[in-house]
């Protein structure tokens, strides 16, 4: 590999020294303090690029990143390749690289590369920061015209950037002062944080002499920045615990973030349930994925019978919610991710609830039967219209003995009421989570299908209908008890108008008999159903 050698001055995009201590820059208050960022950069020989033109490429991308950025970024170039001789910065590791940083805030490591396909090149690299102590994804960055890879050099520096900030406010959002917010920049790309820009929050503990004791990550937490106002960002907190940024911790801290910058690399996740020698990987599990202002989710994918699923690369450059669902309805784990964010696999526990799962299966059989029951209904009540109106008197009458045989309305309330009852007792029992937020709603749901649909009004009316037609005189008859009244009192149907005023009560004057009134069409058969 070709490195720079000893040609080329140590010095930064600003024309100050960046080789002075930062002891001085760390008294500044944080905004108005540029980064201070060492260089190694290396050549693959493969790539064919000779002293020359490696000597041009970086003082072309110089010239970009103090025509575009200016003072917040201090650059200092090593004279060798340091730590990517023999190695590519994707083989690098924060023990090696750790010490190399030391006295200043970030290292980069950048490559020159053939391009895999073709003409070009393909430029790679990563940073290392200092203050989380973290080193970033590789990005690559495609330089398809080697006289105009300065561009290309300069965009992948812009996207291994990592800003730093320090979270001066945690309630009920985020506030952020980012270093080098106040500084001066010659153009908008050289800004520090943008609104859309995403920081994770860190907890650095501190012991003696203010030395570092432990840097600890939050899990499944981002501050996304909605609005930057000066040197200050406002953050949205996003996170799948329900208090990621506690006010009380103990111990002296610092309570930091880091932004982050979405690489191509593919996101990996496993999921398991149990502990210790009893953790099981949880397969067959349906992972879903919305943005933070959608309301629907879309399908992901399945876990493998190890557990694992895999969001391709570029799945999305924004935060999205994951939610693991068991049988495709109950939700086990919510939890927010920046896909590309690290190429590691992370595991995630979750609890299965098979408990729960059941009791939604049985709610959604029983769904399944009364939306069933609602179109056999409907089919009949049509039927019945037709032949009342047709006065067909038998047939309306077979249509109603076949109405009789349908289930009753009581069954499914008393079945509904069972699982309700034996959901309450089981968990009680047990201590375990069944009756959780989405079966609650699947019993809603259920009991309101039953309250809405399942009515007897059509019947009923039918059947005074037929019983009139039936009557000598036309006069109604009382209804003889049927299995499809519901369990309720009901209010019983009115009495039939009378005969026209005048008529005497010999019936000599009176007015020839009315055929029976055909039944209009009840309030619960008209609309939509829902099937």
């Amino acid at each position: 590999m070709l490195g720079l050698g000893g040609w080329f001055a140590v010095g930064d995009a600003s024309g100050q020294d960046a080789s002075a201590s930062a002891e001085p820059a760390a008294s500044a208050e944080i905004e108005r303090r540029p980064y201070s960022i060492r260089v190694w950069f290396s050549v693959d020989p493969a790539a064919r690029l000779g002293q020359g033109s490696t000597r041009a490429l970086v003082d072309r991308w110089l010239t970009l990143a103090q025509r575009f950025v200016g003072s917040p970024w201090q650059i200092e170039i090593q004279p060798d390749e340091g730590p990517l001789r023999g190695r590519s910065p994707q083989q690098l590791e924060p023990e090696l690289v750790g010490p190399l940083v030391d006295g200043v805030e970030k290292g980069w490591f950048l490559r020159v590369e053939p391009a895999p396909t073709g003409g070009g090149l393909t430029l790679v690299g990563r940073e290392y920061d200092a203050t989380v102590r973290q080193l970033g994804p590789l990005y690559r960055q495609p330089a398809p015209f080697p006289k105009d890879a300065a561009r290309s050099l300069f965009e992948l520096t812009r996207r291994v950037f990592a800003p730093v900030a320090e979270v001066v406010r945690s309630d009920p959002g985020a506030e952020l002062r980012v270093q080098g917010a106040a500084l001066p920049t010659p153009d908008r790309l050289g800004r520090v944080a943008e609104p859309g820009l995403v920081f994770r929050p860190y907890w650095i503990f501190l012991g003696p002499n203010e030395t570092i004791r432990e840097i600890r990550s939050i899990p499944f937490t981002y501050l996304h920045v909605d609005e930057v106002e000066g040197s200050l960002a406002r953050c949205q907190i996003v996170s799948g615990l329900r208090q990621p940024l506690p006010k009380q911790v103990a111990g002296r801290y610092r309570l930091v973030a880091l932004g982050l910058n979405p690489a191509d690399v593919p996101t990996r996740f496993r999921f398991v349930s149990g502990e210790g020698d009893q953790q099981l990987p949880a397969a067959g599990y349906v992972l879903t994925a919305r943005g933070l202002r959608d309301r629907v989710a879309s399908e992901v994918g399945t876990t493998d019978r190890e557990g694992r699923i895999t969001l391709p690369p570029k799945f999305s450059d924004k935060l999205v919610m994951l939610r693991l669902l068991a049988a495709g309805v109950e939700p086990l784990r919510e939890f927010p991710v920046l896909p590309g964010e690290t190429p590691e696999e992370r595991e995630i526990p979750v609890e299965p609830r098979p408990e729960a799962v059941a009791l939604e299966f049985r709610l959604k059989a029983l769904q399944d039967e009364i939306v069933d029951l609602i179109a056999r209904r409907g089919v009949l009540e049509a039927r019945l219209d037709a032949r009342a109106t047709g006065e067909a008197w038998d047939e309306v009458k077979r249509l109603l003995d076949e109405y009789e045989q349908l289930p009753p309305r009581r069954d499914f309330e008393e079945r509904l009421a069972r699982l309700s009852e034996t959901a309450q007792l089981t968990q009680a029992e047990r201590g375990v989570p069944i009756l959780t937020r989405t079966a609650q709603a699947e019993l809603a749901e259920t009991r309101a299908l039953i309250e809405r649909y399942l009515d007897d009004e059509a019947y009923q009316a039918f059947l005074d209908a037929y019983q009139r037609s039936q009557a000598p005189d036309g006069s109604a008859v009382a209804p003889a008890a049927s299995p499809l009244v519901r369990s309720t009192e009901t209010t019983p149907p009115p009495a039939p108008a009378s005969r026209a005023a005048g008529s005497s009560s010999t019936g000599q004057n009176a007015a020839p008999d009315s055929p029976p009134a055909r039944p209009g069409t009840p309030s619960g058969a008209g609309g939509s159903v829902p099937f």
